[in-house]
């Protein structure tokens, strides 16, 4: 690879079908269907709230709408996620919606205005819970429990009083003896770093086309997707079916980066083709996608450092509350790769972290490019300049003290040997922009 294409300009396979017009976006396969109808969903109204009642007949009665479908009409399904499956398909009566992005009904009409009108018509009787948009808050110990049939043992050693009700995951490391580490530094730093909801926002919002065919009895989908199989699979087993009976026909993705690793349309678009025995397309406006579909996880990030009067490094100690949202998506792995970059690419021979999921009423969270090693990047990053800063050092060769170098051991006890290279990238930077010694504006 390194004499073909490194250092080498190289054409983007893709590009000329893109700027051609050739490639095929789901938008583009409306037109091979003549018969398709269309769908919209009903969300929740409230994000924290029990569905007591639900009327849909006010939306049968308007011209063009062909049929409503509510959780009633589907007994079989069940929860579906990429990691757990927590979150429903449709919210049944007397069943919680935990954010605004929940579906309570789809209304398939014969033109996507008739299905705006009759999802409007749908009449509603919910209860009103606490909203918890908070993560703090929602770790509380008088805290109302958002998933209440959500349980996990958790040990605490950082706050042995920390409620654990809506806790998603916990995720510990110990490397070395932290607490001699503080007893060996000259100086301790404690800061807290908050970073906050990231949209991915890709050019082509959520869109999908399905079709069923009677004979084979296959649900066929055109709509993009990440997890291509982890898709496929998802959506047969919260329909109840075996995996071979979805068939997903991947068009070309107009951007993701993350965002389309979790289900939006799919099942929706499956339920109605299946039951209608007719193609269907279902497609997200963009405050719909950004309402319903996930986020970069918000963190807060409390760091404290030990440090001694030369500029080494003697201890680290994190914990971090990541907000989760309300369901799952790939929060467990987030949290869990956030962890293991609690000190960047910086040699700390004392480490000890903790670091939570934690389930709110906001937008779920999942994947966004870094799985929460950017939001930590930002928070240790700014913790070393703080230090250089209170030490009287320059930042940049503060960095370099401290920086990876072969035989250094990571949070996690990993030694790297190969392809450690953070002292050469300091030093480039520092001739890139002509950082001189003693420029301590950072």
């Amino acid at each position: 690879m390194g004499t073909r294409f490194v250092g080498k300009k190289v054409n983007k396979v893709d590009a000329r079908q893109k700027v051609t017009g050739e490639a095929k976006y789901t938008e583009d396969l409306v037109n091979d269907f003549a018969d398709l109808l269309h769908i919209r969903v009903l969300r929740a109204p409230h994000p924290h709230a029990y569905l007591r009642e639900i009327n849909v007949e006010p939306a049968r009665e308007v011209a063009g709408v062909v049929e409503v479908f509510t959780a009633a009409d589907f007994p079989e399904l069940t929860e579906f996620g990429l990691i757990i499956k927590d979150q429903p398909v449709l919210v049944g009566i007397d069943q919680k919606m935990r954010y605004l992005g929940d579906a309570l009904a789809l209304v398939v009409a014969e033109t996507d205005a008739a299905a705006l009108r009759g999802r409007d018509r749908i009449e509603l009787e919910i209860e009103e819970l606490e909203v918890v948009d908070n993560p703090l808050r929602s770790m509380e110990q008088d805290c109302i429990q958002i998933h209440e049939d959500h349980e996990i043992e958790v040990t605490h050693y950082l706050d042995p009083e920390m409620c654990c009700d809506n806790i998603l995951s916990d995720n510990y490391l110990d490397k070395a003896d932290v607490k001699k580490g503080f007893a060996e530094a000259d100086l301790i730093v404690e800061r807290e770093y908050q970073t906050q909801f990231v949209e991915q926002l890709p050019l082509q919002v959520e869109k999908g086309i399905a079709d069923y065919d009677e004979e084979s009895e296959e649900i066929i989908i055109w709509a993009a997707s990440q997890w291509l199989h982890d898709t496929q699979a998802d959506i047969a087993q919260a329909m109840g079916v075996t995996k071979d009976k979805i068939r997903i026909k991947q068009p070309v993705i107009g951007g993701a980066f993350g965002k389309k690793e979790d289900i939006s349309v799919h099942i929706h678009l499956a339920l109605a083709a299946r039951e209608l025995k007719r193609p269907v397309q279902l497609i997200y406006n963009r405050e719909e996608s950004m309402i319903a579909q996930s986020k970069r996880h918000p963190q807060i990030i409390r760091h404290k450092t030990g440090v001694s009067s030369e500029g080494k490094l003697t201890a680290w100690q994190t914990e971090m509350i990541m907000d989760t949202g309300a369901y799952a998506s790939s929060g467990p792995a987030v949290v869990r790769n956030a962890m293991f970059h609690c000190t960047g690419p910086y040699q700390a021979p004392n480490v000890r972290a903790a670091c939570y999921a934690v389930y709110t009423n906001n937008t779920y969270c999942g994947a966004m490019r870094g799985f929460g090693a950017t939001q930590m990047a930002f928070a240790y990053d700014s913790q070393m300049d703080v230090i250089a800063r209170e030490l009287g050092m320059d930042p940049a060769d503060f960095r370099m003290r401290n920086a990876y170098q072969p035989g250094s051991t990571t949070p996690g006890g990993e030694k790297l040997e190969l392809g450690v290279n953070v002292r050469e990238t300091i030093a480039e930077a520092r001739r890139l922009s002509s950082w001189r010694e003693g420029d301590n504006n950072a």
